[in-house]
């Protein structure tokens, strides 16, 4: 699901940085979006510090241009907030217990289990959030329409031409909810799955990093102490 891991990779908060530029959605766009799309975010911020520092972060550090698409990426970013911090929570805990495994021995059995689902879990709530930001693109789509048609200023024949873009857009948006429709369950399990395991396998590098530099760092030792051994046993030169 290719698609559905972009749109995962869109919502690590880490990613809303970008270049200022006179036209774009900033802090008080977004801080408008939570108002309207979540709002229970806001209210959790005011009781939760932490939680209030990542949002601010997030409401300082957010620009992008002010595009039709980047309305409907800002609305997505507010509606699954709570799970991009859910998802790094699920990273956070599969870290901490594979050290737990390596350092203690110990059998975890049941993390992959549990860390798999709390990741299914979110993937689900972000695809059902991904059709509802769709279906509002298609109604606000429509809204257009209207405002075009409406609109004395423009002749005949921009008004046609307006128009029949629009319902381009609306035929194309359609079509992408058709496409995320089709075999949505597997497509979530693949997705799910697909994530931990790049979890998982940074998770592995990291430990085959540091091994790598303890060997390196035990080698670097031994090769000293060798060094130090070498030079006492020198017999003193006769004078």
């Amino acid at each position: 699901m290719k698609k559905g891991l972009l749109f995962l990779a869109a919502l690590a908060v880490s990613s809303v940085l970008c270049a200022q530029e006179n036209q774009n959605f900033g802090r008080e766009d977004i801080l408008a979006a939570f108002k309207e799309y979540n709002p229970a975010a806001l209210e959790k911020a005011a009781q939760n510090p932490a939680y209030n520092e990542i949002l601010n972060k997030v409401l300082s550090a957010y620009s992008a241009p002010k595009t039709d698409a980047n309305l409907n990426e800002m609305i997505a970013l507010v509606l699954n907030f709570d799970y991009s911090l859910q998802l790094q929570t699920a990273r956070e805990e599969y870290i901490n217990g594979r050290t737990l495994q390596f350092v203690s021995g110990a059998e975890l059995a049941a993390l992959e289990d549990r860390v798999i689902k709390e990741i299914h879990d979110v993937v689900q709530g972000v695809y059902k959030n991904t059709l509802q930001v769709k279906q509002w693109q298609i109604e606000r789509y429509k809204d257009y329409i209207k405002t075009i048609k409406k609109d004395k200023s423009l002749s005949k024949e921009q008004q046609k031409a307006a128009v029949a873009g629009l319902n381009d857009q609306i035929k194309t948006t359609k079509a992408e909810i058709k496409t995320l429709k089709k075999n949505s369950k597997q497509k979530i399990k693949d997705t799910a799955n697909v994530y931990f395991a790049e979890i998982r396998s940074d998770y592995d590098k990291k430990i085959l990093a540091e091994r790598q530099a303890a060997r390196a760092q035990d080698l670097q030792a031994a090769q000293s102490s060798a060094r130090d051994i070498k030079a006492n046993n020198k017999k003193p030169v006769a004078q």
